[in-house]
């Protein structure tokens, strides 16, 4: 009779943390290879991001508690970022464009997802 009870009391147990785990699980919170392809749904254009032809194109992101901020970026030899296409993807899967980037904003102190400019 002890050990029945020990083993029923291991399975509430066990529910239990099960239940917490998918109820924390189930946040809202979009991950990284979500976001990006809300991106590519909503623009087939980025369907072959990333790849390694000429130029070679990338796909850079940054989390946010909010969402993810993601680059669609055509890198370059001569220059760093030929061009870049910027967007903000919310957890609940809102899409906001922060930018174009184009060759002539290049600087080389570095480049922004967040703002789709140079630091």
């Amino acid at each position: 009779m002890r050990h029945t009870y020990g083993i029923f009391v291991a399975v509430i147990v066990t529910i239990a943390i099960i239940g917490i785990y998918y109820q924390n699980m189930d946040k809202g919170l979009l991950s990284e290879s979500d976001a990006v392809a809300v991106l590519k749904a909503a623009y087939p254009e980025f369907q072959n991001y990333p790849n390694n032809s000429l130029p070679p194109q990338t796909i850079r992101t940054e989390k946010e508690a909010d969402g993810w901020y993601v680059a669609f970026v055509q890198e370059g030899s001569g220059r760093p970022i030929l061009g870049a296409k910027c967007y903000f993807v919310s957890n609940d899967k809102q899409i906001r464009e922060t930018g174009t980037f184009a060759p002539a904003d290049l600087n080389e102190s570095g480049f922004s997802i967040k703002t789709c400019t140079t630091l």
